[in-house]
């Protein structure tokens, strides 16, 4: 996967057909909740790490190491091509972090309020 560049932004918003498809998949939409929470670029791992925990409702410490290894391998297969490719994320591949770069495709009723993690 390229390198995207940041400043890159997209005229007006995203077509509600793209937005649904883009929210459509849980694992994708909870990587994009977390992304929105941290407010800064995130290392793969440890968004694919931040997504177990939270759909297991457990501590990151408790997620073990090869369960991450996987989500992570799907985060690069199935869910960052189709979030870069819409300019909804920023992958910077030279340092393996990703940053939500259109929080506008999260709905307002389901856009967390904002936290230190």
């Amino acid at each position: 996967m390229a390198t995207q560049d940041p400043d890159t932004e997209r005229d007006g918003p995203l077509p509600p057909d793209v937005v649904a498809d883009l929210l459509a998949d849980e694992r994708r939409r909870r990587a994009l909740e977390i992304l929105d929470r941290r407010d800064r670029p995130v290392v793969v791992g440890d968004l694919a790490r931040a997504v177990l925990a939270t759909e297991r409702n457990v501590p990151e410490a408790e997620v073990p190491d090869d369960e991450v290894d996987a989500v992570r391998a799907e985060l690069y297969r199935d869910h960052l091509p189709k979030l870069t490719a819409t300019g909804v994320v920023a992958y910077d591949s030279m340092v393996g972090t990703v940053e939500l770069r259109r929080p506008d495709v999260l709905p307002d009723g389901e856009r967390p309020i904002p936290t230190d993690q």
